[in-house]
């Protein structure tokens, strides 16, 4: 300010000499006789100036000093505000070489949160460099705060930082660029960053059984299988079906049901390999995708999945046996097929197994059954009183049923032989 009033004094000087040389000039152009006899016009006239060229700098200097009272109360109140904030606040100046090139940027200003957020105090900050005193946040956001310095734009993005440096998982980092520096905000936001990603992760869960539901099945084997055929590697899906799931939970109950889905989702976890992927797209049905395996690493997974199966209907953990039938088919590099498709395909070749597996039972219930036969020798007598034949045979006239040597049999007073099973033949 007091530079501004140094130049306006000197304006103003040069301004009355400069109207001094005009008064003599006009002097003598009115025949005034000499430099004494203009004298007193030009000390009115220097007067007038002087006291005219104060007034205007005492106006300057009254209107400086309340724009200065104003900007000072801006200043407190800003610094008031950025220290009560709940958020970290940076104030960060440019530092260029002789060039004018930016090779680092200097902290100004801190508030205590943003010193709290790198584990110091607020005093401890100022005059700190960014690429020299904290390498690690310089050499993640040097580069981005010159491009926002040199184009004027601001930035916002949220990122993941490490909490050996930052006292947070998760920080909402806005930078916006100032008079040849940055202004720079970071927001702590790990606590709805970890619910956010709970969120996500359960929707994309079976909450049952802990694997991977049918959509988060779908995301992740659309995006295995692209990185599979990129690499020229076979895959395989495999389509998992419970055997008479729905009886089990008729006979025993929903949650001997449940105990079964989640032991099976556990044989099947268990089963593969880390990096393939094990879901339960509803109900009884599962499926597995096996990633860098062929047709003959389906087999031996399949396999794998029947012995588990074997020794967990062993263990008694559960109070009946289970089955399950699973179809699966080879997905080559050069199979356009999505995944939709894939499972279409291996749920129908595992509805074949079953349909064969139905016929092949259906021949084996149906086989005639050869047993022996019994004859009346075998089964004690026991006597039956005569009144009670004769109304047994009465009631058998009165209902028109013939009267068979079986029945006559029956009504003796010996009891009659066993009736044979389905398939033999009675005795003559």
């Amino acid at each position: 300010m007091f530079d501004r009033l140094a130049l306006r004094t000197a304006f103003w000087g040069t301004l009355a000499l400069l109207s001094a040389l005009t008064i003599l000039v006009s002097a003598g152009s009115l025949a005034v006789p000499n430099f004494v006899a203009a004298a007193p016009y030009l000390s009115a006239l220097s007067l007038i100036m002087a006291v005219t060229g104060w007034r205007l700098l005492h106006q300057e200097l009254l209107r400086r000093l309340q724009t200065d009272a104003t900007l000072e109360g801006r200043v407190r109140r800003l610094q008031d505000a950025m220290q009560a904030s709940m958020d970290g606040m940076f104030l960060l100046r440019a530092v260029r070489d002789r060039q004018g090139e930016i090779i680092d940027f200097e902290i100004t200003d801190a508030n205590a949160r943003g010193a709290a957020l790198l584990y110091r105090k607020a005093g401890d900050l100022m005059g700190l460099r960014l690429r020299r005193d904290l390498p690690v946040m310089g050499s993640l956001l040097f580069d981005r705060y010159v491009e926002a310095v040199t184009f004027l734009t601001p930035m916002a993005e949220d990122l993941r930082v490490d909490r050996r440096v930052v006292q947070a998982s998760w920080i909402r980092h806005q930078a916006a660029p100032t008079t040849d520096g940055i202004a720079v905000t970071l927001h702590d936001i790990s606590t709805p960053k970890r619910e956010e990603l709970r969120l996500r992760k359960a929707s994309l869960t079976d909450d049952l059984t802990r694997l991977h539901n049918r959509r988060g099945f779908m995301a992740l084997a659309e995006q295995q299988l692209r990185v599979a055929r990129r690499h020229g590697k076979d895959a395989v899906v495999m389509y998992v079906d419970m055997n008479g799931f729905k009886e089990l939970n008729d006979s025993y109950g929903h949650a001997v049901g449940d105990k079964a889905l989640k032991e099976v989702a556990r044989l099947l976890r268990n089963t593969v390999r880390d990096c393939d992927v094990v879901a339960r797209l509803g109900g009884d049905e599962f499926t597995v995708l096996a990633l860098d395996a062929d047709g003959m690493g389906a087999r031996v997974i399949q396999k794998r999945i029947e012995e588990q199966l074997t020794l967990l209907n062993a263990s008694g953990v559960l109070p009946t046996t289970i089955g399950i039938t699973i179809g699966h088919t080879r997905v080559r590099p050069s199979d356009p097929a999505s995944i939709c498709e894939l499972l279409q395909r291996a749920d129908q070749l595992l509805y074949a197994r079953k349909r064969r597996r139905a016929v092949t039972l259906a021949a084996a219930v149906n086989k005639p059954v050869r047993t022996p036969r019994r004859t009346p020798r075998q089964m004690p007598a026991v006597s039956i009183p005569p009144e009670v034949a004769a109304v047994a045979m009465a009631a058998a006239r009165n209902l028109g049923t013939p009267v068979t040597n079986g029945l006559v049999t029956a009504l003796t007073p010996s009891l009659p032989p066993m009736p044979m099973e389905r398939g033999v033949t009675s005795p003559a």
